[in-house]
């Protein structure tokens, strides 16, 4: 990529993901490779980085419940990370979760993935529990919620509220 390509955001339709595969396997091992082609192929939004109609990198992202949203998966192809193209994907989930009408959103990130923590961190995420989502939600809730973003052990609960300065 040069410094005169163009870096745009778009949907990409369930019907047209395939190419954007190969992102997640640079991105992913084992389990969460698995988890993030089952993932891309059914959630009901993608975003997609691309310069020049070539995919650089991905968001996948949910409305969990009414208000509340959740970022499944950012992958970045291996070629284009560093360059700012995941946080160029997180803002944009984040600006759509605000046009949705989304208040919250949740991510997790391997506790081990620091470079991912940092990323939302820089954007205002904090880290969260169970137990705090539970006294917020009821623990009914919250565990539908854990169940729908399918948070593992050996991840870290991510949170930020839209709309409060990051």
């Amino acid at each position: 990529m040069t410094g005169s390509d163009e870096v745009v955001i778009v949907d990409v339709p369930a019907g047209e993901r395939e190419s954007l595969e190969r992102i997640l396997e640079e991105s992913f091992e084992g389990w969460y490779l698995a988890h993030s082609i089952r993932t891309l192929r059914g959630i009901e939004s993608v975003r997609a980085a691309e310069s020049g109609g070539d995919p650089l990198g991905l968001v996948m992202v949910k409305q969990i419940e009414q208000g509340v949203g959740y970022v499944f998966y950012i992958a970045v192809a291996r070629l284009h990370r560093r360059a700012g193209i995941a946080r160029l994907l997180l803002n944009d989930a984040l600006s759509r979760f605000e046009t949705e009408g989304v208040r919250e959103v949740f991510a997790s990130v391997e506790s081990d993935n620091v470079p991912s923590e940092g990323l939302f961190s820089s954007l205002g995420f904090i880290r969260t529990s169970f137990v705090e989502v539970s006294r917020k939600y009821g623990a009914l809730r919250a565990m539908n919620m854990y169940r729908i973003m399918v948070v593992v052990p050996g991840e870290i609960l991510l949170h930020r509220v839209i709309g409060e300065p990051s």
